[in-house]
């Protein structure tokens, strides 16, 4: 019989184990089903192989032959279900054997409130008890922590993640969508001080998005793409779980937090910093957390003051760009606005992103004044930190940036502040300021935009071009000559036939203003220059500009 067969202790052993490395909050289907499946008689045909191994057949849908080892219940077991670790059959025979020597309902109770510390009725009442436990004739449980920290969730965390990944099909291969199923348990354990749940959601984040960052870079994956399905995977992860801090930084900061939590949150500072140097995918992410961070959760001036020397500490001692921009944010949440200009200097590589982004933070708080001193301490270097912006992303800042500075120029009805930005920003803005230009029919400034730009007729909106001649036919030859120009160095026969077109339009735009001298000689001066051009003059002769 198994009460005379299977040692006590061992079982007693097997059970604290299995409370403590399988907890029921996480873990609670996996252990209902397995007390389910022993409760209905689905266990049978149980032998004790030695000491300590034990074997059955467990009924689900189909049967199962389990083995469990209860010298290490957590880990040494193994059944034919396509579950990886433990799984309800594992748990089906335990609970089995463990009902024929003591009580299961009271390791179920036990179980539940996680007291791994608790021994059995049936096994307590032979040791001695404390005063406290003849009183109650019920056992302690876990001594409470009146005050925990940011590393003992982070403690937590690690050994939460060792046993999922774990349990997994294979080591070696990111488990499809972990972080839906895994975020949630990390995060759900509330903290013992009042109101740290969304700091303590947080910070599983932060954890999480730590492991897919080394897990990423070893696979080769930081840089982006999608080489697989596996890659894509763990690409959904990244987002969701970035998503998920950036909602549990904004749920924290916008409660109430007691004092009590300064402390947490003071260690979350550490944390966060070091989000802030992620490379790869994460990049761009860790500075946005980070900034965020600073700006609604450590909202102290002295802990602001504190992490901008240590910032400039960094970027001095190790050239680190990203440490100074983020010093510069933060003199500009300090209120400190030339130490960050004097930063953006420094760096102007990097300058014109962040600086348009302050541009549209003070104009859309309503810190006109405030803006105004900073564009005219910067607007000297404004076309420098544009010039570095790449290309591919320069439209979208710039365009960001123009739109506040055309709203601050209608709010304060200066349509020159808003020229001036324009002129400063150019040549990016040269579609901006032609639209400028255009609205204001200022004409000939326009033309001599597009000639200062290179902007052939060919190359205008055939509508503009029409309204640019009907306002004035010598306004617009200049552009048709540079068009011709252009058409000619391209040398080929399409593009000489395109000039040809362009040619008769000069022509009659020389008679309607009664010059067809000077069309003449431009002719003459043009068959000299393109005397090789044997191509081209035969499309003249087929255009009839030439006998």
């Amino acid at each position: 019989m198994l009460q005379t067969t299977v040692s006590k202790p061992l079982l007693q052993q097997a059970a604290s184990e299995l409370i403590k490395e399988f907890p029921f909050s996480i873990f609670h289907h996996l252990i209902q089903k397995g007390r389910d499946l022993a409760r209905s008689g689905l266990v049978y045909n149980v032998m004790v192989v030695n000491s300590h191994e034990v074997e059955g057949v467990v009924s689900d849908t189909t049967p199962h032959e389990v083995m469990l080892d209860l010298t290490h219940a957590s880990r040494r077991h193994r059944c034919p279900c396509p579950t990886e670790g433990l799984c309800p059959h594992i748990l089906a025979l335990f609970f089995y054997v463990y009902g024929n020597v003591f009580d299961n309902w009271e390791l179920f109770r036990l179980w539940k409130k996680g007291q791994i510390s608790a021994a059995p009725k049936e096994l307590a009442a032979h040791e001695p008890k404390t005063p406290a436990a003849k009183r109650t004739g019920k056992t302690a449980s876990l001594p409470v922590v009146a005050h925990e920290t940011v590393e003992d969730w982070w403690d937590q965390f690690e050994r939460q993640y060792e046993d999922f990944f774990a349990r997994q099909q294979s080591g070696t291969n990111w488990p499809y969508r972990l972080a839906f199923q895994l975020l949630p348990k990390l995060g759900k354990n509330e903290g013992r001080q009042a109101g740290a749940r969304p700091l303590r959601e947080l910070h599983a984040a932060l954890f999480l998005l730590e492991k897919l960052r080394e897990y990423g870079e070893a696979q080769g994956w930081s840089d982006g793409g999608f080489s697989s399905y596996r890659q894509f995977s763990w690409h959904q992860d990244v987002n969701y779980v970035a998503g998920r801090a950036l909602a549990a930084l904004e749920a924290f900061s916008t409660q109430s937090p007691p004092r009590s939590l300064n402390a947490l949150v003071e260690q979350t500072i550490l944390y966060v910093r070091d989000g802030l140097f992620w490379e790869g995918e994460l990049s761009p992410f860790g500075y946005d957390l980070y900034t965020t961070a600073w700006e609604t959760l450590f909202t102290k001036p002295a802990w602001r003051q504190e992490e901008r020397a240590e910032l400039l500490r960094l970027a001095k001692s190790q050239d680190n760009i990203r440490a100074a921009m983020a010093a510069a944010h933060l003199s500009f949440l300090l209120g400190e606005d030339d130490e960050a200009i004097a930063l953006y200097r420094a760096f102007p590589d990097q300058a014109g992103v962040f600086l348009a982004e302050w541009f549209g933070r003070f104009i859309q708080n309503g810190l006109l004044k405030r803006f105004e001193a900073v564009w005219e301490k910067t607007k000297r270097d404004w076309p420098l930190y544009l010039s570095h912006i790449p290309a591919f992303a320069r439209n979208s800042f710039l365009g960001e940036a123009a739109h506040w500075f055309e709203m601050y120029a209608r709010h304060r009805n200066r349509p020159n502040a808003w020229e001036e930005f324009l002129q400063r920003s150019l040549p990016y803005s040269v579609n901006e300021y032609t639209h400028f230009l255009y609205k204001q029919r200022r004409d000939q400034e326009l033309v001599d935009l597009f000639l200062w730009a290179n902007i052939t007729a060919d190359e205008l909106p055939p509508p503009m071009l029409k309204t640019l001649q009907a306002r004035g036919t010598e306004l617009v030859m200049p552009l048709y000559h540079r068009t011709v120009v252009k058409l000619l160095n391209e040398k080929n026969r399409s593009s000489y036939q395109k000039a040809v077109r362009y040619l008769k339009t000069l022509r009659a735009q020389y008679r309607s203003i009664k010059r067809l001298d000077q069309w003449e000689a431009y002719l003459e001066q043009l068959l000299a220059q393109t005397a090789r051009l044997r191509a081209f003059h035969e499309e003249l002769k087929k255009g009839k500009l030439l006998p």
